[in-house]
């Protein structure tokens, strides 16, 4: 069994995992950027954990000097502990307090981190819950089908807010190896319409597969052992956050869908009135034989 390739860090582009060496990043550094990067769960994990261990070494300094906390009774360590969490939280039951000089600069110290770390705190959580974010759903697969009678690489995209984005622009990438798979290529996908003044429903991307179309002659075989990647990326200006946003999706060769046209999702019921239905926004169907 051969063993694992050291490796300093660790990317995912789709299905593929890249480990790499070098170009090594400082935590302490680049300590907003993981704060912002990381999960919810796992954030509010490292806030608990650090007050954790900031309260244990205080709590320790100050049992371990007999006198610098005292009381209406002696304090043990747990009184000592849990009296660290209240400094820290710059709040006080007026059970425990400072007893000598030491206390008393270690208390000061503890404030002062406690109301250090509440600023961080808030502000990270501040900057998470205001930072800007489109919520676009991307459909599940592309499609190749026809549009016009010609060939077409389609794609569905949908605002799940159902806000206005204005002036939305949209962008498609095609990542393929060469033939030789010595270098890889990106391709811009010219699509028929790329901008659209208000999107905020549904929105259909159309790439025509002609002689200029980098997917001009490929198959789903070709088009897997290439390595194609296709990538999307939607921007636009939210009226409601009043700057712009952009959400970006991609999809691997197994999620194509080759000679499929994607479910009709609006009904026209009666004459000014139209049902969308968006629990068929990522089913396709075969094309029939005539296109």
């Amino acid at each position: 069994m051969s063993a694992k390739p050291p490796h300093d860090w660790e990317v995912r582009i789709g299905q593929r995992r890249v480990l790499g060496r070098g170009l090594e990043r400082r935590f302490l550094g680049d300590l907003f950027h993981h704060c912002m990067s990381v999960s919810w769960p796992r954030l509010f994990a490292a806030f608990v954990f650090f007050a954790l261990v900031i309260n244990v070494l205080f709590s320790l300094a100050f049992y371990a000097v007999e006198g610098s906390v005292t009381g209406a009774r002696a304090p043990g360590y747990w009184e000592i502990f849990f009296f660290t969490w209240q400094l820290l939280g710059t709040v006080s039951f007026g059970g425990f307090m400072p007893g000598n000089l030491y206390g008393q600069a270690l208390a000061t110290v503890e404030i002062m981190v406690g109301v250090g770390s509440a600023a961080v705190m808030t502000g990270l959580i501040f900057a998470r819950f205001t930072r800007p974010q489109a919520h676009i759903v991307f459909a599940q697969s592309p499609v190749i089908g026809h549009h016009g009678g010609k060939p077409a690489l389609i794609l569905r995209v949908a605002n799940n807010r159902h806000n206005f984005l204005s002036d939305a622009h949209a962008k498609l990438w095609l990542a393929l190896d060469d033939e030789q798979r010595e270098a890889r290529r990106f391709y811009r996908l010219r699509l028929e319409r790329e901008d659209s003044p208000v999107f905020a429903l549904s929105w259909s991307l159309f790439h025509l597969i002609d002689g200029h179309s980098p997917l001009f002659g490929l198959d789903a075989a070709q088009l897997e052992r290439r390595r194609g990647l296709l990538v999307a990326i939607i921007s636009g200006h939210d009226e409601n956050y009043g700057q712009e946003v952009r959400a970006r999706h991609q999809w691997e060769p197994d999620s194509f869908r080759w000679g499929h046209r994607y479910v009709d999702i609006f009904r026209h019921p009666e004459p000014g009135v139209e049902h969308v239905d968006f629990g068929q926004f990522h089913d396709t169907q075969p094309l029939s034989r005539d296109p």
